[in-house]
């Protein structure tokens, strides 16, 4: 079996040592030695069940030990694992589906539960509100995971598919690269986007991600993030599942009670703690050596909020990527702070990735880590544009000027909303601020919206703020409308949805 695959940092640490916890989640834990050989009777209970190389399996189960058994088994068999968003829409979920065409489904029980019985969801969202979805409307293998349902049953339990088979043996040996991992990007599109990754693109990503901990093996990271559970296996280090249902403060309590030395999360994520802190005037856990926030733009204004409610020995790290290459170049947010040049600092490339900028100013990127293709397409291309628009500075720093498809035109004047948002949200009492256009068609132009999530009452003071002084941005850039509303958020990362800000607003003016 050669070095690149997934599954062989897993077989080197069972085999030097099996005791070692991988992942925790509440207080249920599973060693490398227990992974593996779990992992490897379910290979071999499904090869018996007619799983085939090359099927397509749809994984619906949350983070944690389960999780973990089922992508290495998929791993061994060398299925095709397509991760999805189970909070998509009904007609977006369908379209994928007919795109998968997927033979097997690995759910959390209780999602199967409720898509059979949808009448229950109403009184299963009084306990957790926001609840994922499965459209279940094709014939499809399906296995349950998590806890046993005494009156329903649906498919194949889990926890039966976990003894070993007699002289069961199936690894073999990887000859080339295989497509194995299948993630949709953010947002619907007529054409889903199927990103499809091969096992030496997701290897090198790890090692990628390893590079951030300069090979510490006394780490204990918290995450909620698949590829991040793989990252503790690959690493030898240990993690733990943080619960997404904890109040900010609880949540800072169990960092410091788990001994949490790492913490990976977008500025969504981080937010809720940065204003506990502020109010109750308390630091982040002493414990916390490092932050991962991975998002681009990571504005200033965020990051000088973060930096005051830490110790000054923990370290931040802003990551830079997307779905189809997810490590491009890493910041240091304390030096992202200082930085007075054009746009947003994403930093030093990454090592052994390659990056040149087209003429119309899009950052292209390309390096082992690149995905193989989209699903809808028969090959892929050698580079990949990111559809962010960027340029090299002098010190050979990545930075970022803002998105192709987010441009504003109006009148001749190109609008990058990424630069003015971050201004906007320097002002006190503004937690968020998103610019969007939407074509006039009596004007013949772009009218421009600023749409606010803040504290204050009086709008007219921010459309001052904004015109002059320390907080202006350019005459071109000025709002025709400012908007107080909740922004909608969308995705497992919780990302500002553009679209449903868009059509929120059409329906209002």
């Amino acid at each position: 079996m050669h070095n690149n695959t997934l599954l062989q940092p897993l077989i080197d640490l069972a085999n030097t040592n099996p005791q070692i916890v991988v992942l925790q989640k509440h207080n249920k834990k599973i060693t490398a030695g227990e992974l593996l050989k779990n992992s490897k009777a379910l290979a071999g209970n499904l090869h018996e069940k007619k799983f085939k190389q090359g099927d397509v399996a749809l994984l619906a189960v949350i983070p944690g030990q389960d999780f973990l058994i089922i992508f290495y088994a998929l791993i061994i068999l060398k299925a095709r694992i397509a991760i999805i968003d189970n909070e998509m829409g009904k007609e977006n979920y369908e379209a994928k589906m007919k795109q998968l065409k997927p033979q097997w489904l690995f759910a959390d029980s209780r999602l199967l539960l409720l898509s059979r019985f949808p009448v229950l969801r109403p009184v299963a969202e009084r306990f957790k509100k926001n609840l994922p979805q499965l459209y279940i409307n094709s014939p499809l293998q399906i296995i349950s995971a998590g806890n046993f349902l005494p009156f329903y049953k649906c498919g194949y339990e889990l926890k039966k598919l976990l003894v070993p088979l007699d002289n069961m043996e199936i690894l073999t040996a990887n000859e080339e690269p295989y497509e194995n991992i299948i993630i949709y990007t953010s947002g619907t599109l007529s054409i889903p986007k199927a990103v499809v990754h091969t096992d030496v693109s997701l290897h090198s990503t790890l090692k990628a991600l390893e590079k951030i901990f300069y090979n510490d093996k006394n780490i204990i990271l918290a995450t909620y993030l698949p590829h991040f559970m793989l990252l503790g296996i690959a690493c030898g280090f240990s993690v733990k599942i943080i619960g997404a249902a904890l109040s900010p403060g609880k949540k800072l309590k169990w960092f410091y009670k788990e001994k949490i030395t790492v913490y990976f999360g977008a500025p969504y994520d981080y937010l809720p703690l940065i204003i506990y802190c502020e109010k109750n005037k308390i630091l982040f856990p002493h414990t916390l050596e490092h932050l991962i926030v991975g998002s681009a733009p990571v504005h200033k204004s965020f990051l000088k909020r973060l930096v005051s409610v830490l110790h000054t020995h923990t370290k931040i790290t802003c990551t830079y990527g997307m779905t189809e290459h997810l490590i491009t170049a890493l910041a240091d947010g304390r030096e992202k702070i200082l930085y007075e040049g054009k746009g947003d600092l994403l930093g030093t490339v990454a090592k052994g990735v390659s990056i040149k900028i087209a003429e119309d100013g899009e950052i292209f990127v390309r390096s082992t880590q690149l995905f193989k293709r989209y699903l809808f397409q028969q090959k892929g291309n050698l580079w990949h544009g990111s559809g962010d628009l960027g340029q090299l500075d002098g010190q050979g720093n990545l930075v970022l000027l803002g998105r192709k498809k987010d441009m504003i035109i109006r009148r001749n004047f190109n609008i990058y909303p990424a630069l003015y948002e971050d201004t906007i949200k320097k002002i006190s009492g503004i937690t968020e601020a998103v610019l969007v256009g939407i074509y006039d068609d009596q004007a013949f132009d772009e009218k421009v919206y600023l749409v606010i999530e803040t504290e204050l009452k009086n709008i007219d003071e921010i459309s001052k703020k904004i015109k002059t002084g320390a907080f202006s941005i350019d005459k071109e850039a000025q709002p025709d409308v400012i908007i107080k509303m909740e922004i909608p958020r969308c995705g497992r990362h919780q990302k500002i949805d553009r679209i449903a800000i868009v059509k929120i607003l059409k329906n209002k003016f």
